[in-house]
């Protein structure tokens, strides 16, 4: 009985944590705050701590006594968070805490993302650490930063970072699964340049929404409706409809690593407004068709906007359309290794759009496990973006995660999930995952994942189920305890 109030109490310190940095605002590129907490944390609890220029922390904790020997273990995850929140919503990222709920066993937010993903990670790690009466070897624990915009932390990182052969990461968002290997990928943009010229005709908005969305790596499978897409695909088929089209914006304030689900289109028009919207409701009808299995609650919304003084010419809103609409997007190709059970190989997709005074930036993530079919999707963009008279530049290309067929701490990870009466499933990601880097800095590096049950994550309807996170946390307990025994045999 004591045995369980004590695995119970240590199981809450974990969601204390988790409330506690939910107040600390931590967006992706504003980390410096949840950053200082952590290192104030290290120096409360007399813990060597080191952060770099873009806010990484490693804390260090020594083995316990009489386990010097035993193997070093890293435990990884990262402080930022996508920022979504629902439209309508006032919440300010960069200042406000992100507001808990719970309910029926779920950690919630307000109208916000939660930001699980990866705060359970950064949880389990400070409960680890102020944990004095856990047996374990010399833990290294990695904190990065901006990893939902590119991994930008760990491609940060030198490979003296990496100072153990075994890495555990805790930025996985599904229970008693652990990943085998992982995408790698690079962001492209496109910049329309935008011909301004003098405008006295009618402007109307596009209003895009009802989409599902998701992850574009997990949920990129799905097929799901793409809202700058299909923003770009109905303008296009007015235009081949015979109705004069500028672009006047073209927004879509979500996240590249997300399939974006809203998208508003604003433009002029010389032409008659019954011949606007009988075309774009056609469209949507027939797109709506398309998607009543992936995106029931698909809607095209059309309405007349406040008067511009100007507007793109056709030509330059053409340009911006075609490159849009001809560009590939979603799902390309599966793997067909048994070990791999279907995983998507490679993948592309357009997450953001945003209007500047002199052109349309619209962002694309592409992923791919084989650095040549990146190299090959790049290729096609870059092409179109040449024949579409568009600028087009891109990033370094961020390495993915190799399957290993044998892992003594996938082994490991297995023997504590049968001792809790549970079977480890392994499975591939798609997605990026900080672990290629890590991967490329320091090879032959043993690496696996643990998580807990968050769905939705990167959208403003993220939940973390409560017990999951709680077993998660147990879970991670015994492979650290598994990780000495096994050490000193």
């Amino acid at each position: 009985m004591k045995g369980e109030m004590k695995m119970q109490a240590d199981s809450e310190r974990p969601i204390y944590w988790l409330r506690k940095i939910s107040e600390i605002p931590r967006p992706s590129y504003h980390e410096k705050a949840i950053s200082d907490f952590i290192v104030k944390f290290a120096e409360e609890h007399g813990l060597k701590a080191e952060q770099d220029e873009v806010w990484n922390v490693i804390v260090e904790k020594p083995a316990s006594a009489g386990y010097e020997q035993a193997p070093a273990l890293i435990l990884q995850g990262h402080m930022d968070m996508v920022p979504q929140k629902r439209p309508g919503s006032d919440h300010d990222f960069r200042k406000d805490p992100i507001r808990l709920k719970e309910e029926n066993g779920l950690l919630k937010a307000e109208d916000t993302t939660l930001g699980a993903d990866d705060g359970l990670g950064v949880a389990w790690m400070l409960a680890v650490l102020e944990d004095d009466t856990l047996i374990h070897p010399r833990l290294e624990c990695l904190f990065t930063v901006q990893e939902e915009v590119g991994l930008g932390g760990a491609m940060h990182l030198k490979p003296e970072a990496i100072r153990a052969d075994r890495l555990l990461s805790l930025d996985c968002c599904s229970k008693g699964i652990t990943d085998l290997c992982c995408a790698g990928g690079q962001y492209a943009y496109m910049d329309a340049k935008l011909n301004w010229i003098a405008n006295e005709s009618a402007v109307y908005e596009m209003q895009i929404g009802g989409l599902k969305g998701g992850h574009s790596g997990a949920d990129i499978h799905r097929e799901r409706g793409n809202a700058v897409c299909i923003a770009a695909r109905i303008a296009e088929e007015m235009i081949r409809n015979g109705i004069e089209v500028r672009a006047i914006s073209l927004n879509c304030d979500e996240k590249a690593n997300a399939i974006p689900r809203t998208c508003s289109f604003r433009f002029a028009s010389s032409s008659k407004e019954p011949e606007i919207r009988a075309s774009i409701q056609t469209s949507a009808e027939k797109i709506s068709e398309e998607l009543h299995s992936s995106d029931p609650g698909f809607s095209c919304i059309v309405s007349a906007s406040k008067p511009e003084e100007k507007a793109a010419d056709e030509v330059s809103t053409k340009n911006l359309l075609d490159f849009i609409w001809l560009a590939p997007q979603g799902f390309q190709h599966r793997s067909m290794d048994p070990k791999l059970n279907g995983l998507t190989v490679t993948s592309l997709n357009a997450g953001t759009a945003e209007t500047f005074e002199d052109r349309i930036t619209v962002t694309w993530l592409i992923r791919s496990m084989f650095d040549s079919a990146s190299a090959d999707l790049l290729g096609i963009l870059k092409t179109l973006a040449s024949r579409c008279k568009v600028g087009f530049r891109y990033t370094e290309f961020f390495p993915g995660w190799q399957y290993a067929e044998h892992s003594e701490l996938r082994e490991i990870y297995a023997e504590v999930m049968k001792k809790q009466g549970r079977e480890l499933k392994a499975e591939a990601e798609h997605g990026g995952l900080e672990v290629g880097i890590f991967a490329a800095l320091h090879p032959g590096l043993d690496i696996c994942t643990l998580g807990a049950d968050c769905r939705y994550y990167h959208t403003y309807d993220e939940e973390l189920d409560l017990a999951s996170f709680r077993r998660g946390y147990q879970t991670l307990r015994g492979i650290i305890a598994e990780c000495v025994e096994k050490g000193i045999q």
